[in-house]
């Protein structure tokens, strides 16, 4: 099986832009278990430091995602 990491960022940013739909998708596989690990926290915020553009939508899941913690 391919690394999750790899296989998600190459979904999200096949046209180089996070979009409201794509932050919805993760925001729901991140918070179905009630927590935010610190692995999909960093994949958060390498996925911003690469897309060519985001939703704003897309801060306000990190920031979400740090307050939630590990």
């Amino acid at each position: 099986m391919a690394d999750w990491r790899n296989v998600a960022k190459a979904l999200a940013l096949t046209d180089g832009h996070v979009s409201e739909r794509e932050v919805e998708i993760l925001r729901k596989a991140i918070f179905a278990d009630a927590k935010v690990s610190k692995s999909e926290l960093q994949f958060l915020k390498e996925l911003k430091q690469e897309a060519k553009t985001a939703v704003k939508s897309l801060d306000a899941l990190i920031a979400e995602c740090e307050k939630a913690g590990t």
